[in-house]
């Protein structure tokens, strides 16, 4: 039996919900319950979608019905939160970042993995459906070796008063680069921030990434462009061939058959440059939220170990 008790019922707490109730409807789960201190809201999307729920965590906590706890609430409740539910003999998906404080997420493994509990974090871009092709052809060497991953998250909007950039934004591109590379962490990180409107909210960032092999990862991120409009890019450039993904366009990407070749004549070292055409790769695109939902529920029945775990 796998029974969901969604923590946190807010804009991305909704998504969330609507998912897990297609997956109920569909018996791909057997129960679920969602809960929000917000009681007018809890009332008004339970109602809407047929579901109980409750204003107390001890209501998901203590029942037994309840298998995995989902948390979609502010970052800063996410370690006790999750911490409650692995104590109470839950499994536990957590939205990004997992938590605050490194020391926080290291106990929060800890705690799973004594207790032989999932913990999943919600690193949606993971399971994009053109990161997954990009992933594989990284792997299988299309692209030779791998020069530079650059990421983009750019628009023109009113700054968050709860999160700046980096927890709103950059954490997902911190994720995708050392998710491509295969690396659990770069060698070193050179980072740039940019405060405008609000003393203690950054909103703008420049992240420098080195890994070994020099191999670098560049990640820019701010909602306080207005030239631009929006802009969700993701580009990879590798010695023989790159890539270049629009999020905004989700159902495709372009690869770049294009190198910096060199020779030598004689003692002289020559550059050329080869340009051989763009490719458009047409994908079959499916919801990433639905694609990490189910993998979630995939890990709770096989007992396996998910993509993006604590």
């Amino acid at each position: 039996m796998v029974g969901i008790g969604i923590i946190g019922t807010g804009y991305w707490g909704k998504n969330h919900v609507t998912n897990y109730k297609s997956l109920l409807l569909e018996k791909k789960i057997d129960y679920l319950k969602i809960c929000d201190i917000d009681e007018e809201r809890a009332k008004e999307l339970s109602q809407i979608n047929s579901l109980e729920y409750t204003t107390k965590i001890e209501d998901i906590l203590n029942d037994d019905k309840i298998t995995a706890v989902v948390i979609v609430t502010p970052s800063s409740t996410h370690y006790k939160l999750a911490k409650l539910s692995l104590e109470s003999g839950k499994d536990v998906f957590v939205e990004k970042p997992i938590t605050l404080k490194s020391g926080n997420a290291l106990k929060l493994i800890d705690l799973a993995n004594n207790n032989n509990k999932i913990l999943m974090v919600g690193h949606l871009f993971r399971y994009h459906p053109v990161v997954e092709e990009i992933k594989k052809r990284i792997e299988i060497g299309e692209f030779g070796k791998i020069q530079m991953i650059l990421s983009f998250r750019l628009a023109f909007g009113v700054p968050r008063k709860d999160m700046g950039v980096i927890l709103a934004l950059a954490v997902h591109d911190l994720d995708l680069t050392c998710y491509l590379l295969n690396k659990k962490n770069p060698e070193s990180i050179l980072v740039d921030n940019g405060k405008f409107n609000q003393e203690n909210v950054t909103e703008m960032t420049n992240i420098s990434l080195n890994f070994e092999n020099n191999t670098k990862g560049y990640i820019m991120e701010s909602w306080n462009i207005p030239v631009y409009g929006k802009r969700r890019e993701l580009i990879i450039i590798g010695s023989e061939k790159s890539a270049l993904v629009n999020y905004l366009t989700p159902s495709e990407y372009h690869i770049y058959d294009s190198s910096i070749k060199k020779r030598k004549v004689d003692n002289n070292v020559i550059f050329e440059k080869h340009d051989n055409g763009i490719q458009k790769v047409v994908v079959d695109y499916k919801e990433p939220l639905k694609q990490e939902i189910l993998h979630f529920i995939k890990c709770i029945e096989t007992r396996t170990t998910p993509n993006s775990d604590g």
